[in-house]
């Protein structure tokens, strides 16, 4: 059975056939659909990824920036924790 791919088509006026048609040339591109294609999956793969960036309001920012600022206290379970390492290193 014949391995069946997705296909995508667009309809567009003279001027955009042209436009598309040149910038396909200048860019060295083969034909006008591979300039289409590689486009739009570089368009894509920012959105994508501009998506999944980690976005922080002015505040938010702030308050992380004072936390990576401002080492954490260690808690007594760390203390421990640390001196039992110490001791087992001692030995």
């Amino acid at each position: 059975m014949a391995n069946i791919r997705p296909r995508i088509t667009a309809r567009v006026d003279v001027q955009t056939q042209e436009l598309l048609i040149r910038a396909s040339a200048l860019a060295g591109m083969s034909n006008v659909n591979s300039f289409v294609l590689n486009a739009a999956v570089e368009k894509a793969k920012k959105i994508v990824e501009q998506e999944q960036m980690l976005q922080l309001s002015e505040q938010d920012a702030l308050l992380l920036a004072k936390a990576l600022d401002t080492p954490a206290r260690p808690n007594s379970r760390l203390q421990q924790a640390a001196q039992r390492y110490q001791e087992s290193k001692d030995s």
